[in-house]
Order: C-alpha cells, then structure tokens, then sequence
C-alpha cells in the first residue's frame, strides 16, 4: 500500500512539472501578439524603437523619433533582411539579430502608462545595461480640436503681408449685456498634456483677445510644471450671447512655435508664426471646441472641451477653469506678430552670448537635421548642461600644443545609436561636449580612452546661422 501511495505521488509530482513546463512564457506571449511595441524611455519623445514580430521567427526593428511616429529607419541583419529573434529560455529575454549589435531586451515587470494620450501596455526592461519601457498601445485618447487644427495645411508668406489677413473683429462685435464680465482675466489649464499659462480679457464692445502659452507635454500626476515653452497662442473674436451665457468666437488665431530642444528660457528662439482665420472669403481655419464663459457665486469659469481643468485654491466649481481678475495686459494679436519679427532680427544679429545661448542654437540647427549634429546624433530629452567652464576642459592638439580656449561649452547626451562615438566618459556618464569659437563649432575628444588628454575638433558641415523665421497663413 505504501509503495503504492508513493508510486501515485511521484506520478502527480511528475505530471505538476510537464504542467509548469507547458504554461506559456512571457517572451512567447510578446512574439505571438499581433501588435507593435515600442521600446523607449522616459516619454518616448525621443530615440525610440519600433518592433513588430513577423513570421518565421523574424521582427522588424525600426528606429523612429516618437512611439507611433511614421517614419524611421530599418535595422537589419547583415544581409539587409529583417533580423531574427531568439527567445531565451528562462522566458525573460528577446534577443534580435541585428547587424553589428544584437538589440537584448530582458523583461523585469509589468508596466502600464498614458503617455500623451497613448494607453501604453507592457513591461519596464533591461536593454544594453539600461531601464527601458517596452509596451504597446491599448487605446489612444481623443485628440483636442486644438490640436488638429494644427494640421491643415498653410503657404508662405512674408512677415510684413501677414498682419493683413487679419480679420477685424470690429465689425461684428456687439456691446456686453452683462458688463460685469468684462475685464482681464488670467487661468492655468492643460492642452494635450501641455501646462498651459492663459490670459483673457473681455472689452464691453463685445471683442475679446486670449493668450496661451503651453509648456512641454509631462504626466498629469508631474507636481512641477516644466519650463520649456513650446508654443504661444493668440486669439481675438468676438464675444457672443446666447442661451443666457457668454460664448467666445474666434476670428483671427496666430501660433508661434519655439525650438524646444535645448532651450534656454530667457532668450527663447522662435521658429514659426502662423495666422489662421474664420471668414467668408477663406471659410473656418480654427478648428477648436466651444469656449463659454460663466458665473458660479462670485467666481467666473471658462468651459471648454479641449482643455483639462487645473483646479485652484478656493475654486468652488472644478468642472471648469477658474478666471482670477489680472491687471497684467496682453500683447495685441497684430503687435505679436510684428514684435516676434522685430526679436527675431535683434536676436540674429547676436545669437551668442552666453552657453546657454549656443545649446540652443545647436539644438535648434539639429532640430532641422534629424536631431544630428553634423553626422552624431544627440539626445536633448535625456541629460544636457551647459554649467561649465572653458578653462576646465583644455585641449591639446596633435603636436602636443594647447589649443585656444573655447568661448562657450555645453554638454549632452548621445542618441541610443551614437552612445559607441566620441562621447567623453564622466562620473555622471557619457557626453558630447561641445564648444564654439569664432562662430564655429567644435567637439571635444579623448584619444585615448584612459587618459585624461582631450582635444578639440570642428564640427564640418555645421555652420551656426539662426534657423529662418518661417511666417505661414492657413
């Protein structure tokens, strides 16, 4: 009986481990899943990497700017064919057979996030001795009016031309009812993740002018608003009565855009200035959801569907952005156009005058060149700084003679695909550094890795002009 007993047992052991055995891996679940997944850091803004399992064991791996971005650029195998993967077998590990470098990606933990709008699914993972996120996307959040009425498409035309196309908003303005409503109003909201600083003001003659200033995109649950600004927004109209509330119609939008990567908040570099109106002649450029304005007790509100309400201390109503009264006024929609002219030619005639100055620069000339500068690929949304000193960082040139100091230095990091070039190793990892001097772009080396003997090399190809201005009407 007793040996009987154990023969059943050591049967049941058994067939417990053929069952562990057969239960599907992780690694099998990722390949089997007909998805695209992203492998990136931070926010995938920027260096990421598209993969998608193909049949027969193959993958394509493809590098793109963003999670979801359009266009990239194929890793292959050496014979220029879709690279194969191997699933290891402790179910953690996918191994891509990429020419030069095989791509490793180890599973740690599970991982789900909104990223912009993007429901992303997945794991947080090891790849080249680096946290990484490695999801898919569920679903995607409906993207705000604002948003795609960025999209239509515009033609050139000169900065002096531009400021004729604007509607006047005089015309078919009629007088506040309620003159209580008038005045100038601040609010803080966000705009496709977007912080965003606006200001209105209400004029009894039934117009009405709003600015928007919108900061880089970051987490909802972020407790620290970036600095980085991305956009300005200027919109004039008129202010309508219907339903027994106020509505404002928009006439006349103007977007400027600034360079972001790198950028230096006290000298901001504008890249772009667009003018969009809503008449007869031209039909409705500005495509946004309804903004109304409302009293709740003594407090007034802004309702609008674009944007996610920022609630504020002693805010009554938290459906809506509270309006807190302003003595500060805007810039008129027509002066913001001639006045981001008139900076932009003061700033060319002298761009550089500080660090900070000249990683904006380089940062804004590589935004236009596939985020490279000269053929190296940097990586301005990992680390950058440009706390440093000329005088720490001597070169010496290949007679064994000092070379000249540099003016102005600033350090960033590598993109993914450049982290094997001419990155000097520090104690906080690996940089490009770069410096410049009579207007010219240099880069520091080390000829050898274990010594401490640097040197400066221009950059070729890489002139430092100021990007063009670039003025476009919808």
């Amino acid at each position: 009986m007793g040996k009987k007993f154990y023969w059943v047992l050591s049967i049941l052991c058994l067939f417990a481990v053929v069952l562990a055995g057969c239960k599907e891996k992780e690694t099998s679940k990722v390949a089997t899943m007909n998805k695209t997944w992203y492998l990136y850091q931070d926010q995938g803004e920027n260096d990421t990497v598209s993969i998608k399992f193909l049949k027969n064991q193959r993958a394509e791996v493809k590098d793109t700017s963003t999670i979801a971005g359009k266009v990239g650029i194929n890793r292959f195998n050496s014979q220029f064919d879709n690279p194969k993967y191997v699933l290891d077998r402790d179910g953690k590990t996918i191994t891509f057979k990429t020419a030069k470098n095989n791509l490793v990606i180890k599973l740690l933990k599970s991982y789900h996030e909104n990223v912009y709008g993007k429901h992303m699914k997945g794991y947080l993972v090891e790849s080249g001795g680096q946290n990484y996120k490695f999801a898919y996307i569920t679903k995607r959040d409906k993207t705000s009016n604002i948003s795609k009425s960025q999209k239509t498409k515009s033609q050139a035309i000169s900065a002096d031309q531009l400021p004729d196309h604007i509607v006047d908003i005089q015309n078919s303005a009629t007088p506040l009812t309620n003159k209580s409503m008038a005045g100038n109003f601040n609010f803080s909201t966000i705009i496709d993740y977007r912080r965003t600083d606006g200001n209105l003001t209400i004029n009894q003659d039934g117009t009405y002018q709003m600015t928007l200033t919108e900061h880089s995109a970051q987490k909802l649950t972020d407790k620290t608003d970036s600095k980085v600004v991305m956009t300005t927004m200027v919109e004039n109209g008129n202010v309508q009565s219907l339903y027994g509330k106020i509505y404002l119609t928009a006439k006349n939008l103007v977007t400027i855009d600034y360079y972001y990567q790198g950028q230096n908040q006290d000298k901001l570099l504008p890249k772009s200035v667009n003018l969009k109106v809503n008449s007869k002649v031209t039909g409705n450029q500005i495509s946004r959801a309804n903004i109304r304005i409302e009293t709740s007790g003594d407090q007034l509100y802004l309702y609008s569907s674009d944007y996610t309400v920022r609630v504020k201390d002693g805010q009554t109503n938290t459906k809506a952005n509270l309006l807190a009264k302003s003595t500060t006024a805007q810039t008129d929609l027509k002066d913001a156009i001639t006045q981001t002219k008139d900076y932009y030619d003061k700033y060319k005639s002298n761009p550089i005058t500080s660090n900070a100055d000249l990683m904006q620069l380089v940062g804004a000339i590589s935004d236009n060149h596939n985020k490279k500068v000269g053929n190296i690929g940097v990586d301005f949304g990992d680390k950058y700084g440009t706390n440093l000193q000329p005088s720490d960082y001597q070169g010496i040139s290949v007679n064994g003679s000092k070379q000249p100091l540099m003016q102005y230095m600033f350090l960033v990091s590598p993109s993914s695909y450049s982290e094997n070039g001419p990155a000097v190793t520090t104690t906080k990892g690996k940089f490009l550094i770069y410096g410049s001097l009579d207007n010219k772009l240099f880069l520091l080396k080390q000829p050898d890795k274990d010594s401490t003997t640097v040197t400066w090399t221009m950059v070729k190809d890489f002139p430092l002009d100021v990007p063009k201005l670039k003025f476009s009407l919808n």
